[in-house]
């Protein structure tokens, strides 16, 4: 009899009710602890500890996020979009024309072929940020 009455309970329960997606609200940005040297060059190991030390997240889980991240970004900029970042800045490429150059040796003119390259404009925010109010 037990098992017939559980039975019941267990097909009389309510239906859950689905969940309901929500918006999380955005985090308070935090200050960032920064623990590299100026004019020193801080290692990619060391700048995801403290990505995973900002976010409270473990090292792997931040290497994950920023390789994922990155990859995006290559693939967008490989098809030739600017990728906006933030106020850091915009990361894009550049055509350079073909051009006559001077071989700096012998003096001799040289032909440059026509190339791309990769291109990092920096946004107003960051330029003020590094300025230093001037």
């Amino acid at each position: 009899m037990a098992r017939k009455a559980m039975k019941k309970a267990v097909k009389k329960a309510p239906a859950r009710k689905k969940a309901v997606a929500k918006k999380a609200p955005a985090p308070a940005s935090k200050p960032v602890r920064v623990t590299a040297v100026a004019g020193k060059t801080i290692t990619a190991s060391a700048l995801l500890q403290a990505i995973a030390d900002h976010n409270g997240v473990k090292k792997s889980e931040a290497k994950a996020f920023i390789e994922g991240y990155f990859d995006v970004v290559r693939a967008h900029i490989l098809k030739g979009v600017k990728v906006k970042i933030g106020d850091l800045g915009m990361i894009l490429i550049r055509a350079r024309k073909a051009r006559m150059g001077r071989n700096p040796q012998t003096g001799e003119p040289v032909k440059i072929k026509a190339s791309k390259k990769l291109a990092f404009r920096q946004s107003a925010v960051m330029k003020a940020a590094v300025m230093g109010g001037r």
